[in-house]
This record gives structure tokens, sequence and C-alpha cells, in this order.
């Protein structure tokens, strides 16, 4: 079956006094950082393309918190709920959705950070190498629970259902220490 997503653009996701303490963290990987922004971006699954009511209903359901300003350029990061689960958020905003008539399947939520770089002296534009790409993103995500990639629409893996890998087991009492 193949799922229509709808991807709906959000708020600010994060405060000022969140910016102010990721940015000096960010700025030790890179002194050309200047700025950081974050603003949410809601991913809706359907079974069936929605008719224009729905999407403005849901719309109108996913509009809240401080509402997005931050610049559309610098280098992104897209933070999703980690592949393959089900976060608490989505488990959360799909039963509402459900409650509000919207026959949604399922709804996510990902952050897209939006980092600024300064210019070079003679005008030349600041890049991050992809150990430092690496390292910023190990500051923007838990990754317990969160994976990065690399563009918006590679979230859509969200709805991608993964294959249930075979359960092992260990004979602990057999092998002793070395089982372990």
């Amino acid at each position: 079956m193949t799922l229509h997503i709808t991807e709906l653009e959000g708020g600010t996701a994060l405060s000022e006094f969140r910016v102010q303490q990721l940015l000096p963290r960010l700025q030790a990987v890179h002194d050309k950082i200047s700025t950081l922004h974050a603003r949410y971006v809601h991913l809706a699954a359907w079974e069936q393309a929605p008719v224009a009511d729905q999407s403005q209903r849901l719309a109108a359901l996913l509009t809240y918190g401080e509402p997005w300003s931050g610049p559309s350029e610098g280098e992104t990061v897209v933070v999703t709920p980690r592949l393959g689960t089900v976060s608490p958020w989505a488990s959360k905003a799909t039963d509402i959705a459900h409650n509000c008539g919207l026959p949604v399947r399922r709804l996510e939520r990902l952050v897209e950070y939006r980092i600024g770089l300064k210019s070079g002296l003679l005008g030349g534009r600041a890049a991050l190498s992809s150990a430092q790409r690496e390292a910023i993103t190990a500051l923007l995500h838990d990754r317990m629970t969160e994976s990065v990639v690399p563009a918006r629409r590679d979230a859509h893996r969200l709805f991608t259902p993964l294959d249930p890998v075979p359960m092992e087991q260990v004979d602990i009492l057999a092998g002793g220490r070395a089982a372990l």
C-alpha cells in the first residue's frame, strides 16, 4: 500500500534560552558558526490523499507555539524520531487527530535545524567538513531515541515498516561468563 505523505511546516522548535546554550558548543566545533534556528516539521501519512478540508483542519490542529521566523538558508540538519519506531508524540498526536475526525494513518514530528556560518575574509562561504557535521549532529540529537537524515524527504522513511529480526537466545547458564 502506498501512503500519501503530507508535510506541514510548524513553528519554532528552540527557545532563545536553548539556542544560547547550544551555540557556544557548536562554535567549539566550528568557529564560523554564527546562528542556530530550528523549526518543527510535521509529516502526516494518509491511506488516501486528503481532501482540502482535511488538510486545512490538520494544519489548524498543528498550529501551536511560537510562529517560525527563521532563515531558509544555512546548513541543514534534520532530526527525526528513531527510524523504525513510533514516537510517543506520534501516538498521542495521531489519537488527537482521530478524535477530531481526521483519517490520518500516523502523524510524526521532526526538527529541521538551520546553522548559519559567517563568510570568510574574502567573502568565501564557510563550509562544514564531514567530521564537523558529525560532531554537530551529535550535539543536536539523542542517538538513543532520534535519527538524523540528510534531508526532509528522507524522513518519509519513518513510515516504512521494518521487517522484524529473528529473536535470539543466549543460554547464560550453560556458557557462564563466556556467553555474556
